[in-house]
């Protein structure tokens, strides 16, 4: 994030490849630089080398100076949905071996809001919190949610207007302390 580091991959962007016919940088979440870093990123990317490819990420476009956004092709990038980021937590489950559930998965996927980045860190989080597997019960637990078996026992009590077993359920549940 420094100016020191901005400086050291200006120079060598400027040296030619080895192996290949262009260099690439990627830099990510470059609204976290420093005024005085992306001033000095500013000169690469007015004149950049013809052999050297910019890509720059952010989660936080407007925080990026107007010099550099004018400088630059935006590509935005839409949220994932939730049976994407399923599918690829179900590959990467798969692949690793490791045991699991649907309904883990899809609680974290809802969780992860889009993000792969973050459900893959949720994803982490939820192995490592149930020792090894995934299943729902542990995902639940360590996010602060509710089961869904636990919803539906409410909307059966609901439904059979009990008001005393709904109370009792009721304190069961804030028993987990639930989001």
């Amino acid at each position: 994030t420094g100016v020191h580091n901005v400086r050291d991959r200006i120079e060598n962007a400027q040296d030619t490849t080895s192996s290949g016919r262009d260099k690439g940088y990627l830099s990510d979440e470059v609204h976290m630089l420093t005024k005085h870093s992306v001033n000095a990123r500013v000169k690469i990317l007015e004149e950049p080398p013809p052999n050297v490819k910019f890509l720059i990420a952010t989660t936080d476009p407007q925080k990026l100076l107007v010099t550099v956004l004018s400088r630059c092709i935006k590509f935005s990038l839409k949220r994932l949905t939730p049976e994407q980021i399923t599918g690829q937590m179900q590959h990467i489950l798969g692949a690793e071996q490791i045991v699991y559930d649907d309904e883990g998965i899809e609680v974290l996927a809802r969780a992860a809001d889009g993000s792969l980045r973050d459900g893959l860190s949720l994803l982490d989080q939820a192995i490592a919190h149930g020792g090894g597997t995934l299943r729902a019960h542990e995902v639940h637990a360590m996010l602060g949610t509710v089961e869904r078996a636990k919803v539906r026992v409410l909307l059966d009590i609901l439904a059979n207007g009990d008001g005393a077993g709904l109370l009792d359920e009721i304190e069961s549940i804030a028993s987990f302390a639930p989001d």
